[in-house]
């Protein structure tokens, strides 16, 4: 920069003017989030900087599904479950009256008709996860296997009544998705606390859910992996983010109603009907919680993953070393370690070409 200074009795301000901005000119300036993510809705995609939960937070309310790719990136594991599943929560939230992103009565027929079919609400998670997976590797390129999460949405009947539009452009949806690298496994010792009800209606994958739960994570600890739900009398049904299970007798505990139905559950209890592993569909007792043999969560990024000690805190607390009540013996010979093996094995077989 040329600074000019035109009359003597400024030469001093000039001087401190000049300094001023030199040092200024010096510092580097602070550089954007370097994107690292990409984002697609009905098939166009752009790299992104926020993550899969921020993303969802942003978004409107719809229902949802994470994913995760195996065989280098190239499949994505159960698929066909995760459309399923998806088409089946879009028909749980479209039918309740009472959901806040219920639709127009009017517009209902057409949603259902587009949403609520997996045959026909496929093609569109096909076409939007591809796209988002090839700029994903075109533009960022890391190597590895990718988290999928799946957002299908379509105006509520009170966003629709602010609009000044037809009726007709009601019955519009979108399918969006958003691809980030799968994380690592957490490593040893694998955390999990008791804290917070069940939610009000896990058969439905509502992404008001990210919200709602966000209180409860605030608290978790950092070296803590899931924080579990557990209704009034103990019984714990799932974590915030997975399915819960407890070893007891060699027999495997989780419950089965109350919960959303994971991908990685369906195909546990599979392998345990195929090895002749008793499965018991009844919520693990918390206070039974010291007699077990092991204990596991499960979810998309998890897979199985055994937990090595269990904590109850108090209310509104973290969690500290005194709130331990369990801790599981999840080595070589355990079945919660067989278990995990088992389902790690079967991944690529449960998958399905899309991308």
């Amino acid at each position: 920069r040329i600074f000019l200074c035109m009359h003597n009795h400024n030469r001093a301000t000039c001087r401190a003017s000049f300094f001023l901005n030199a040092m200024r000119a010096s510092v580097p300036m602070a550089t954007a989030a370097r994107p690292g993510y990409v984002v697609c809705n009905d098939g166009i995609a752009t790299l992104s900087t926020l993550s899969s939960k921020e993303w969802l937070l942003q978004m409107p309310n719809g229902a949802y599904t994470t994913a995760r790719t195996c065989a280098g990136a190239r499949r994505l594991f159960e698929w066909v479950t995760h459309v399923e599943r998806t088409a089946s929560s879009a028909t749980s939230m479209l039918t309740d009256p009472s959901s806040p992103v219920a639709p127009i009565p009017a517009a209902l027929p057409s949603l259902l008709a587009g949403l609520g079919s997996a045959e026909r609400l496929r093609p569109r998670l096909d076409a939007t996860v591809s796209a988002a997976v090839r700029e994903f590797h075109a533009s960022i390129g890391a190597e590895g296997e990718l988290k999928v999460t799946v957002l299908v949405h379509w105006m509520a009947a009170s966003a629709c009544a602010a609009q000044p539009t037809p009726a007709a452009d009601c019955t519009t949806s979108s399918v969006a998705c958003h691809i980030a690298t799968l994380p690592p496994l957490p490593s040893a010792p694998v955390k999990v606390e008791v804290r917070g009800a069940p939610r009000s209606n896990a058969a439905a994958k509502d992404s008001s859910w990210v919200a709602e739960r966000a209180p409860l994570e605030a608290l978790l600890p950092k070296d803590f992996n899931e924080l579990l739900l557990a209704d009034e009398g103990g019984a714990i049904l799932e974590g915030s983010q997975t399915n819960f299970y407890a070893v007891h007798g060699g027999t495997v505990y989780t419950a089965g109603d109350g919960v959303l139905a994971g991908t990685v559950r369906r195909l546990l209890l599979e392998v345990c009907e195929r090895e002749g592993i008793p499965v018991n569909l009844t919520a693990p007792k918390l206070s039974e919680a010291s007699s077990w043999e092991g204990a596991l969560i499960s979810s998309t990024s998890r897979l199985m993953l055994p937990i090595d000690e269990l904590f109850v805190p108090e209310e509104g607390k973290p969690s500290v070393q005194a709130d331990k009540v369990a801790t599981f013996d999840i080595g070589p010979g355990s079945l919660a370690a067989r278990l995990r093996e088992l389902v790690q094995g079967e991944v690529e077989a449960h998958s399905s070409d899309v991308i």
